[in-house]
């Protein structure tokens, strides 16, 4: 899946000056997640949309919501005969074939007013957008999971950072104790509310769960020796013994507190981890990539794509791309990445101010090449991620063994996946 990719326009300030002086005196509605209205207008890297917004004489209304929900109302209100969004954030799981001929194919829009530099996003990005040919968002937003540990835990215990998957299994034992204090500590948390850390475990593995091409995977002898990882782990206590109910907020605290040693979570949690008003461990939490089980070669770790899209049913699309063109800047793209973004222009990472507010992108930027989707996206995506995460529980609880689990998800799964 890829589109033809130019690079045209030199600079932020060409890209605002193209906004069309067309919609004086109406506002201009955004639905989106919370986390893009910050990354966009954020006081630290600053207003992304502050002087696109002047020249085109509009105001900006943000109407934010819970990840699941966005995409709900996004899709309600893209399939009416007349629209009130002009510029929707979608997540490559939540897209695919099925919702497609919603929205805009933007390749016409890419040729016409071309984006600044446009091959510096990664043609994999564009991809997880990308069905039949048809484009249709623009990535804005990634979220790429890193190994994260607590050093302070593992001095006590004397235990080396790990460097290769073999050591960090060694590690979730040792780590996995009381301290002095009585706190009780895992070796390793895992958020259980979608698949997304365990196929960090299952790719270092060499495994998979559903193909680019749709074809399901997560019967094969690496995925199996995943889940039997995680049910060896979960009998043996290096898991929390609460992981069933955890989700991603709970493994956010467990690091927090102290009560877990080292999870695979999104690099910007770097930020969380060390915050000395929410983290009892600011300062001693690092990240790394995450290895691959008898090699030294990096896993490919689980990557997620936020987009900007075009309803079909926008009032003023050639308005709606200008704004995406500003906010798709490299000028904007390092003020979101300063805002805590995900960034998805490779130049951000170079940037200085970016690198002293967060010293971890150099290694988000190692891994990102390597990095793969959870799943591709597809109308049953959501059910089918539900479905494996149940089987995978089933193993881990002793209710039927790795293999066992894994097929049955099989035959449940694959009557889901698109032809």
């Amino acid at each position: 899946m890829q589109i033809t990719r130019r690079a045209l326009l030199g600079s932020a300030s060409a890209t605002m000056l193209a906004a069309p002086a067309l919609a004086q005196g109406r506002r201009f509605v955004i639905m989106s997640h919370a986390v893009h209205q910050r990354a966009v207008t954020g006081a630290a890297g600053g207003d992304s949309s502050a002087a696109w917004k002047q020249q085109a004489g509009v105001e900006t209304e943000w109407l934010t919501f819970g990840v699941e929900a966005v995409h709900e109302r996004v899709y309600r209100e893209a399939a009416l005969s007349q629209g009130g969004v002009d510029v929707a954030f979608l997540l490559d799981r939540y897209t695919g074939p099925h919702v497609a001929p919603l929205f805009e194919d933007l390749r016409p829009f890419m040729e016409a007013e071309p984006l600044e530099t446009a091959d510096e996003i990664a043609a994999t990005m564009y991809g997880s957008h990308n069905f039949r040919g048809k484009q249709t968002g623009i990535p804005y937003r990634h979220a790429t999971h890193g190994f994260f540990y607590n050093k302070a835990l593992l001095r006590e215990r004397g235990v080396e950072v790990p460097t290769t998957f073999a050591e960090i299994i060694a590690a979730a034992d040792r780590l996995t104790h009381a301290r002095a204090d009585g706190t009780r500590v895992a070796g390793f948390a895992n958020s259980m509310d979608d698949p997304s850390g365990t196929m960090d475990l299952i790719r270092a593995h060499g495994g998979d769960f559903i193909t680019q091409d749709y074809r399901f995977v997560g019967d094969a002898e690496p995925a199996v020796r995943a889940v039997a990882l995680l049910r060896d782990w979960f009998r043996r206590g290096v898991l929390p013994r609460n992981v069933m109910t955890f989700k991603t907020e709970e493994v956010i605290t467990a690091m927090q507190q102290g009560r877990a040693a080292m999870t695979t979570q999104p690099f910007g949690r770097f930020i969380n981890y060390n915050d000395a008003r929410q983290s009892r461990f600011a300062g001693e939490i690092a990240v790394a990539p995450i290895p691959m089980a008898g090699s030294t070669d990096l896993a490919p770790a689980k990557t997620s794509v936020w987009a900007m899209a075009i309803p079909r049913n926008a009032r003023d699309k050639r308005l709606s791309w200008s704004f995406i063109r500003e906010v798709s800047s490299r000028a904007s793209t390092i003020r979101a990445a300063v805002n805590g973004n995900g960034p998805v222009r490779s130049s951000a990472y170079d940037d200085p101010k970016v690198r002293e507010m967060a010293p971890f992108l150099a290694i988000e930027q190692r891994v990102l090449p390597h990095a793969r989707l959870t799943v591709p996206g597809f109308e049953q995506a959501g059910r089918s991620m539900d479905i494996f995460m149940e089987e995978v529980q089933r193993a881990m609880l002793g209710q039927a063994e790795p293999l066992a689990a894994m097929r049955s998800a099989r035959s449940r799964i694959e009557p889901l996946l698109p032809a």
